[in-house]
């Protein structure tokens, strides 16, 4: 896939709290550069290797973690097997140091597995590691993943929450759509993805125009960031994002946090499609417009005309 069209993320440098929530009104991508370059592990991730993997297996609680590994005739895609009644990967729990003998093991092959631990908990994992990389600029309650592998392509697909994705060793690629290009991104089952939300069907490396006509669409609004280690991305919360790393070691660790509590809105987006869509058309629009007025219209107050001690679920939600 060319990116020589593509829009870059714009850049900050030297983020603080003040900058960081000036970034987050604007309800776009960030690149921050060099944002966690002063971690121990970012020093070590720019060295050979080894450096970084015996400071994982030095930090290692032998706590089981999330370990995918795909076929080399994947090419590190995580997708569907070609009847789509599974994945193209096999889950196993192993421990971290476990993964980087795998990892240490396929870099010398020529055409080697695709090996990936994909959102572990680095509290429970790999507890010394949480401790000597700390990001202060979010609340401590707010739990870092780590995403560890080798060459691994993840397709475009979004978060219901904020995300902060930090490199600490090797390179990677985003590529993200603003949330309004979902229907130019030919998305896949709701209800079946190999992550946790559903995914683009397209195959961003080759993609195939003729079934997927619309999304040179997408391209077209697409934004790329290309990251070092020290740097991070800030992604919010249902911006598409196709994630792509290369080589024999790839390190990330990010923080996801919502900014509202209660009950995920895609699953209440499904429980919606479940109960709307066979409607007759009349009454979807009717519904539409119910939905616009209580809900997606933020300029008007639905419950400002009722005594504030009666709007029951109309009122304010408080912190």
């Amino acid at each position: 896939m060319t990116t020589t069209t593509m829009t870059a993320v714009p850049e900050w440098h030297d983020v603080d709290a003040q900058t960081f929530a000036t970034i987050q009104a604007s309800y776009q991508p960030a690149i921050l550069r060099g944002f966690v370059r002063h971690w121990p592990s970012v020093r070590l991730g720019q060295g050979a290797p080894e450096d970084i993997c015996n400071y994982l297996i030095a930090c290692d609680s032998g706590a089981e973690v999330d370990a995918l590994l795909a076929p080399a005739a994947e090419k590190g895609r995580l997708f569907y097997q070609n009847d789509m009644n599974g994945f193209n990967f096999a889950r196993r729990k192993l421990p971290v140091s476990a993964v980087i003998e795998q990892l240490a093991r396929y870099s010398q092959f020529a055409a080697p597995p695709s090996v990936a631990v994909q959102s572990a908990l680095i509290d429970e994992c790999l507890p010394r590691f949480a401790q000597e990389n700390v990001l202060p600029l979010l609340d401590a309650a707010v739990r870092p993943r780590i995403w560890l592998g080798n060459t691994i392509t993840t397709p475009a697909h979004f978060d219901e929450s904020n995300n902060i994705a930090c490199v600490v060793a090797g390179k990677r690629r985003f590529t993200l759509f603003p949330p309004e290009q979902v229907a130019n991104l030919y998305i896949g089952p709701l209800d079946f993805a190999p992550t946790p939300t559903p995914i683009s069907m397209v195959d961003f490396n080759a993609p195939d125009f003729e079934r997927f006509p619309r999304f040179r669409e997408a391209l077209a609004n697409a934004l790329v960031a290309d990251l070092a280690p020290g740097d991070a991305l800030y992604i919010p919360t249902l911006w598409w994002h196709h994630v792509q790393s290369t080589g024999i070691l790839n390190i990330l660790v990010n923080y996801w946090w919502r900014t509202s509590s209660g009950a995920s809105p895609f699953e209440s987006l499904v429980s919606c499609m479940q109960n709307l869509r066979e409607l007759p058309p009349e009454q979807r629009k009717a519904w539409a417009a119910m939905f616009a007025h209580y809900v997606f219209d933020g300029e008007v107050d639905p419950g400002a005309h009722i005594p504030e001690h009666k709007r029951g679920v109309l009122a304010k939600v408080r912190p």
